[in-house]
């Protein structure tokens, strides 16, 4: 939170003004409450506001809503870069959408965790300076001689200045405050269409990757070449159990994952390349 000091003596000043009610006889008109000294900033705070709800309009002005030209637009980009660096680049977009969503809120959070300070701290400083309107004139030249009244004068000046700029800083702060909020909405919805994006992107090239690497045949060929090796030797163990009339007593080699069920199942069945799969169609479709 940004805050700049002003001018106001609080100990001494309120000392002066409670003894000099204590020397009347009378209690005072109202309590002086101690409250946050400095007044905020409003200006390098209502730049922080505006900076952040530049770079949210920039990337929701830039962010297709029509997710098709979005992705197509993407996928041109990511297919332009390095292989070796177009995956950490392209989850870097997200990151940035992210960042920029962040900023935003947390710029938007600050200014009203700063009103809420300021509200309460402005009705204090208001009361306090109708207090010490009420105070009376010196009645005799002691009185004047001991200074008490123009310390009063002075701590009335002083809250009377701060009433001003808590006043300003509130009035900026809300004047300030609904373009960000209203454009938080946007944000959000241009931050999600941006991960849609990437994810989808992601999901093809991954999809892409492992077709053209084989990498499902390879590890189909390799689950075979285990059950082959774990069974080398099966046909002569069977032959001489029967020639000699018992089992012979040979360890099996079995796999507890994945269960025998699956593993015959999936050697079994053909090797199919991945799919994409919507939410909203779950029969997929080939990219």
């Amino acid at each position: 939170m940004v805050r700049t000091p002003i001018t106001v003596s609080v100990t001494e000043a309120q000392e002066a003004v409670l003894s000099e009610q204590a020397q009347q006889g009378c209690p005072p008109a109202e309590p002086f409450v101690r409250r946050p000294g400095p007044v905020t900033n409003a200006i390098a705070l209502g730049q922080q506001l505006a900076d952040a709800l530049l770079a949210a309009r920039a990337l929701i002005h830039r962010t297709p809503t029509d997710l098709t030209i979005m992705v197509d637009g993407l996928r041109r980009w990511y297919y332009g870069h390095d292989p070796a660096e177009r995956d950490r680049l392209l989850w870097r977009r997200f990151e940035e959408a992210k960042q920029t969503h962040a900023r935003l809120e947390q710029a938007i959070h600050i200014a009203r965790e700063t009103l809420d300070v300021e509200r309460p701290a402005l009705g204090q400083a208001q009361a306090e300076h109708e207090a010490l309107a009420t105070r009376r004139l010196p009645a005799t030249i002691e009185e004047e001689a001991s200074g008490i009244r123009a310390d009063a004068v002075r701590r009335y000046q002083s809250v009377g200045i701060e009433c001003q700029q808590r006043a300003a800083a509130i009035t900026e702060l809300e004047r300030l405050l609904p373009a960000p909020e209203q454009t938080l909405g946007p944000l959000k919805e241009a931050v999600t269409r941006v991960l849609e994006a990437v994810g989808t992107v992601d999901c093809e090239a991954f999809v892409h990757r492992v077709r053209e690497s084989g990498e499902l045949e390879q590890l189909r060929s390799r689950f075979e070449r285990l059950r082959t090796m774990a069974n080398t030797h099966a046909a002569e163990i069977d032959e001489w159990s029967r020639r000699v009339g018992r089992p012979v007593r040979v360890p099996r080699v079995r796999f507890p994952w994945p269960p025998p069920a699956v593993w015959d199942a999936l050697l079994d069945a053909p090797t199919e390349a991945p799919k994409l799969i919507w939410d909203d169609d779950p029969n997929g479709f080939s990219s």
